[in-house]
């Protein structure tokens, strides 16, 4: 892992710079956090604007914090701000900002987005690389809202797709791909956008037999994903973001050095939840822990698996190990509503 790149950027270089800008809000509690884009290539502004102005409206709260994502689209050689070869993202800690370099795509907008947030949340919160999904079965007078943790590739679209496909079971996709979670509370916030990022395969799994709706807004310089209208693609639709209490939590590895099972997951294993987040891309390309948060120090590793241990202890917890052999879709319906 990389120690912490850091680099100063003033207002006025960072407007040379990126001379695109763009603002997001994200509902934090009782608060909300502003998230600001400063973007230099002019196709990737627009496919965000066209993202940004797709999120639902928010509640009048105060504006807790707000934080930063400069996008470049060169590499940091480029930009004369003496950082070395290679480095994929830096931190401009006076202005709680986050630097992406090459940064072109819808895709490495939302991870610099995500690493600005996660290094300014308080510390109470952390972000999450995984689906929230608000499970009704008719039969049963509760609603479970189920947090699916994992690595890309891990399963949880698989396991999506299969609850909105059965009939037994009212589905609300609070969130697709990227949470932030409150540990003390177990309460989840989203982006609350009507059009989600999704790539073209999982767009044909969710819709399954069905025909695939066609996306919103393309994304040029990213033939594999596009934004689609959340209210086209899923039948009984999404809530648009904003808040879920977290019931049960389930970490998806898709590898396991034992035979597939299902198992209670411990305060003791975080480590499972930080490591089975990661993914083969992200370490080799991202440098970030799970692919929703960017590691900087030592401190920030330490904290997160206390808060990952916190979440753990106030939900009803699960790994899924060998995820990729388990009927994933059958051990959470056992799970969350035995008969």
């Amino acid at each position: 892992m990389k120690p912490a790149v850091r680099v100063a950027l003033d207002a006025g270089r960072r407007s040379e710079l990126a001379p695109y800008a763009l603002a997001a809000t994200l509902p934090l509690g009782e608060t909300n956090l502003e998230v600001k884009f400063r973007i230099e290539d002019p196709a990737l502004a627009d496919c965000m604007g066209a993202r940004i102005a797709s999120h639902a409206p928010v509640a009048v709260r105060p504006v807790a914090a707000t934080v930063s994502a400069t996008l470049l689209s060169g590499s940091a050689m480029n930009y004369d701000l003496a950082i070395e070869q290679g480095v994929r993202r830096a931190l401009n800690t006076r202005a709680h900002e986050v630097i992406a370099f090459g940064c072109t795509t819808m895709m490495e907008a939302d991870l610099a987005m995500r690493s600005a947030i996660a290094i300014s949340l308080p510390e109470r919160f952390e972000s999450m690389h995984g689906a929230l999904l608000r499970l009704k079965n008719p039969l049963d007078a509760r609603t479970r809202t189920v947090a699916l943790l994992g690595a890309s590739g891990a399963g949880k679209s698989h396991i999506i797709a299969q609850f909105l496909a059965d009939p037994g079971y009212e589905v609300d996709l609070v969130a697709e791909d990227w949470f932030v979670a409150c540990v003390a509370t177990g309460r989840a916030y989203s982006l609350p956008e009507q059009r989600i990022l999704l790539k073209h395969e999982t767009v044909a799994l969710y819709s399954g037999f069905g025909p695939a709706p066609e996306p919103s807004y393309t994304d040029p310089a990213d033939g594999t994903r596009a934004l689609f209208d959340t209210d086209r693609l899923f039948v009984t639709g999404s809530d648009g973001g904003g808040e879920a209490v977290i019931d049960t939590l389930v970490v998806l590895r898709a590898e396991s050095s034992a035979d597939p099972h299902v198992r209670r997951l411990m305060a003791e294993d975080a480590q499972w939840i930080r490591a089975g987040e990661y993914s083969a891309y992200y370490q080799a390309n991202e440098q970030l822990l799970d692919g929703s948060t960017e590691v900087f120090t030592a401190v920030q590793v330490d904290r997160r698996l206390a808060n990952l241990r916190r979440l753990a202890e106030r939900t009803s917890a699960f790994v899924f190990a060998g995820s990729h052999a388990l009927n994933g879709h059958a051990a959470l319906q056992s799970l969350l509503f035995p008969r």
